[in-house]
């Protein structure tokens, strides 16, 4: 082999070792800025991007999903008394239980 072709070799092998030395540190990291709410970045939207052009179903599954997870408010009715509480407007949401 010659020595450009060692070289490369040598520092494949070096890279390897230091990723996977770091790999702890870096998922620490990552699961902290999870954990935060600072995680992604601007590529963050990118794979719902691609979902929906090449995988419509997984789109539409995420869709429903969302759908399920948030509760709509019921919107205040004219007459109801007790929903202003120190200048907010409070709704009060029953468990469906």
């Amino acid at each position: 082999m010659d020595p450009i072709g060692w070289m490369v070799v040598v520092a494949v092998v070096v890279a390897t070792v230091a990723l996977v030395a770091l790999a702890p540190r870096l998922k620490r990291d990552h699961l902290r800025k999870q954990l935060d709410g600072s995680a992604g970045g601007s590529l963050a939207g990118v794979g719902s991007g691609f979902d929906a052009v090449w995988r419509p179903s997984a789109e539409d599954a995420h869709a429903d999903w969302e759908a399920a997870v948030e509760l709509p408010a019921p919107a205040p009715t004219p007459g109801d008394k007790g929903r202003i509480e120190d200048g907010r407007l409070i709704i009060r949401v029953d468990d469906p239980e």
